[in-house]
C-alpha cells in the first residue's frame, strides 16, 4: 500500500538506510512516519511545517526524550545553540536560503535517528543533501546518523558562502571608490554592510562555542564506544566548518571597520585641504588689504608725513605694482614650502601611489571567493552497470 503524501502546507519525509539501499517515503502525519522507523538501521526525517510541539509529542517515546529535553523542543529557543542530554543532541542553526532570507532549524540527533525540523514550509538549503539520498549515492550507503548530522550542517554552512562571497564583493566596490573619491553616502551603506556581518556573527559564534562544550562533555564519558567517538568526530568537524566562517566573517567585518576609518581619513584630509587652501588665499589677500587699507585713507598731500604718491602721476600703477609684487613673494614662499604648485603634486602623486600599493597588497575577490569556495566538486557519479 503507497503512503500518502502530505499536504502542501507540510512535508513529512523519510529517508530510511536498510542493508542494501536507500529508501525515499512521504507519510501523511508524523506517527506514521516514527512508527515505520523499525524497518531501517538509520534514519532521517526531514519535517517542514510541523509545529515543535508535534514533534515532542511523537518522539517521546520512540528515542526517550526527558522531561528537559522535550521543554527545550517545545520552547524552539530562538538562538543558535547546542544541548545535549544523553544519547539526544539538539542543534539550532540559522541557516540562509536566499540572501537575506533567514530560517531556525533544529536538527535533533539520537541513535540511529536524525529528525531535522522546520516550522515554516517552503525552501532550506538541504536539497543537494536529499538529490545524493534519492539517487542513492554510493557513498552514502553506508552512513549513520554522525554523517548525516555533518552533510546538514555542511549544507547549512554552504548557504553562508554566497551570502559572504556578495558581500565581500560589496566592500571591494566601496573600498575602490573611496579610494578615488569619498562619497558619504557609501557611509550608510558601510554601516548596514558591518551590522549584517555582526547579525551573521551572531548565528555561527554561540553556535560553535556549544559545539565545543559538547565534545568536551561527550569525550570525558566514562564508557567511549566506536558511535561515540564518531559523535565527537562529527561534531568537531562541524565545528571547523562553523570556524571557517566565522574567520571569514571577523575579515569582513573588519575590512569594514577598515573602511568606514578610511573614509573619516578621507573626509578629514579632503576638509584640510578646503582649509589649506582658503587659508593661503586669506594670507594672499592680507597685504593687499593692507595696501589698499593705506592707500584709501585718502590724506592730503601736505606735510613732512604726507604720502607723496596721493599726487605722483604713477602712484596708481605704483600701488598695484607693489600688491602684484607681494602676491608673487607669498606665492613663491607657499611654493617653495610645498604648500602649493608641482612639489604638491609630487605630494599627491606619492600618497597615490602607496594607496595603490596597500590596494595592490589587500585580497582580491577572487583570493576571498576561493576561500569561501575551497570545497573541490565532487566527481560525477559512476553509471551502474544495466
Amino acid at each position: 500500500m503507497a503512503d500518502q503524501p502530505s499536504t502542501d502546507a507540510t512535508r513529512i519525509e523519510l529517508f530510511g538506510w536498510t542493508e542494501t539501499t536507500i529508501e525515499s517515503r512521504r507519510f501523511a502525519s508524523l506517527g506514521e512516519a516514527t512508527a515505520a522507523l523499525g524497518a531501517y538501521r538509520c534514519a532521517w526525517i526531514d519535517l517542514e511545517g510541523v509545529s515543535l510541539a508535534d514533534v515532542a509529542l511523537h518522539l517521546e517515546g520512540v528515542i526517550a526524550l526527558t522531561p528537559l529535553a522535550c521543554d527545550t523542543l517545545i520552547e524552539g529557543v530562538r538562538r543558535a545553540g547546542a544541548d545535549d542530554f544523553g544519547d539526544v543532541t539538539i542543534l539550532t542553526m540559522r541557516a540562509y536560503e536566499r540572501l537575506a532570507v533567514v530560517e531556525f532549524i533544529d536538527i535533533l540527533i539520537a541513535p540511529k535517528l536524525v529528525v531535522t525540523i522546520q516550522e515554516k514550509p517552503g525552501g532550506d538549503p538541504f536539497d543537494g543533501v536529499r538529490d545524493r539520498l534519492r539517487n542513492r549515492s554510493q557513498h552514502l550507503q553506508r552512513a549513520d546518523e554522525n554523517v548525516m548530522v555533518l552533510l546538514l550542517g555542511r549544507a547549512i554552512c554552504e548557504a553562508y558562502r554566497p551570502v559572504l562571497t556578495e558581500y565581500n564583493e560589496s566592500l571591494e566596490r566601496f573600498e575602490r571608490a573611496l579610494v578615488r573619491r569619498p562619497d558619504s553616502s557609501m557611509l550608510d551603506r558601510i554601516h548596514e554592510h558591518r551590522r549584517q556581518l555582526l547579525f551573521l556573527r551572531q548565528g555561527l559564534a554561540p553556535l560553535r562555542e556549544a559545539l565545543g562544550h559538547i565534545q568536551a562533555a561527550l569525550t570525558v564519558r566514562d564508557r567511549p564506544s566506536p558511535q561515540l567517538h564518531a559523535r565527537i568526530a562529527a561534531i568537531r568537524e562541524l565545528q571547523d566548518e562553523i570556524g571557517a566562517l566565522l574567520d571569514v566573517v571577523e575579515y569582513q567585518k573588519d575590512s569594514a571597520q577598515h573602511l568606514l576609518d578610511l573614509y573619516l581619513n578621507a573626509a578629514s584630509n579632503r576638509l584640510n585641504e578646503i582649509v589649506r587652501v582658503l587659508t593661503i588665499i586669506s594670507v594672499i589677500f592680507m597685504p593687499l588689504t593692507l595696501i589698499a587699507g593705506i592707500y584709501g585713507m585718502n590724506f592730503e598731500a601736505v606735510g613732512p608725513w604726507a604720502m607723496p604718491e596721493l599726487r605722483w602721476r604713477f602712484g596708481y600703477p605704483f600701488a598695484l605694482g607693489l600688491m602684484l609684487a607681494c602676491t608673487i613673494v607669498l606665492l613663491l614662499l607657499f611654493w617653495s614650502r610645498g604648500w602649493i604648485g608641482d612639489p604638491l603634486r609630487r605630494r599627491r602623486s606619492r600618497l597615490s601611489a602607496a594607496a595603490r600599493a596597500v590596494e595592490a597588497s589587500l585580497p582580491s575577490v577572487s583570493s576571498v571567493s576561493a576561500i569561501l569556495s575551497r570545497r573541490r566538486g565532487r566527481p560525477p557519479r559512476p553509471q551502474r552497470p544495466a
